[in-house]
């Protein structure tokens, strides 16, 4: 199913980082079927020599899943969970399927409650500009931020980390001064990522293409011009303080190592 998908084409100088989905592949309503295509998926990327890593941005409600009132509780966040282990993999799979049986509001989501319930097994990443701590620190609600990282902390504890990105945004050049000020005061690894929406810069257009077959017409701005899978030297190019780089690499890449090594689909 998966076979001349899984691999864009062309030699590629990236370090390895997870590739996360967007809640589909989880969503065990259809039982079997649904993970017969994650195994299709792993086996596809084996094939290739790509090593998988089991994976998902979900989509946090501002409130609790199931509150559903207009211009309040579609404004939902991100959040990257990955699977360490069996039991992570489980229990991602019934936090995924509960954001669409019980918290489906324009999108499926799910709420702090479950995420502790079923956090066991999990790792936590901080996500995108659009994570809770980052749009808090760009509304400049500093003390907020550092809450809800706490609150990760207490739940996924060393399983917790902040992610720093920079695609030449500025809102992320913004939110990383104080996403590494907040790292360090509260103890908490950084890990820098790629926010990447597709494979190659030139595939711009066709991301376009499919954003506007979505939403209608609109411009491809800033931040999806720059949203596709850069190489080390063009990710390093965007950061300043290098010792900080280097760390949160550190971070990333121990991350990439144990999850292959302690998660296999058979």
């Amino acid at each position: 199913m998966y076979d001349g998908i899984v691999i864009g084409g062309g030699p590629c100088t990236y370090n390895p980082e997870p590739i996360a989905d967007f809640f589909d592949i989880f969503y065990i309503g259809e039982g079997e079927t649904r993970y017969r295509e994650l195994l299709d998926l792993y086996k596809a990327c084996k094939k290739e020599g790509v090593k998988p890593i089991i994976g998902c941005e979900v989509y946090v409600a501002p409130r609790t899943r199931f509150d559903k009132e207009p211009n309040i509780d579609n404004h939902y966040y991100h959040l990257i969970l990955l699977a360490k282990n069996e039991i992570g993999y489980k229990n991602l799979s019934n936090l995924v399927s509960m954001g669409f049986t019980e918290g489906f509001y324009y999108k499926p989501r799910i709420d702090y409650d479950i995420l502790e319930k079923y956090h066991e097994g999990l790792i936590a990443l901080s996500a995108c500009i659009a994570g809770n701590i980052n749009r808090e620190i760009l509304n400049n609600n500093i003390e907020k931020a550092e809450e809800i990282a706490l609150w990760h902390k207490r739940v996924f504890g060393e399983d917790y980390y902040i992610e720093i990105q920079n695609n030449g945004i500025k809102e992320q050049v913004l939110a990383n001064q104080k996403l590494v000020q907040l790292a360090r005061k509260l103890d908490i690894p950084l890990v820098a990522t790629n926010d990447a929406h597709y494979l190659k810069k030139e595939d711009a257009s066709i991301h376009k293409a499919f954003l506007n077959s979505q939403d209608g017409d609109r411009e491809v701005d800033s931040f999806y011009a720059t949203t596709y899978m850069m190489s080390t030297e063009e990710l390093e190019s965007f950061f300043d303080e290098k010792e900080m780089l280097q760390a949160a690499y550190q971070n990333i890449l121990y991350l990439y190592h144990f999850l292959q090594n302690h998660l296999s689909v058979r």
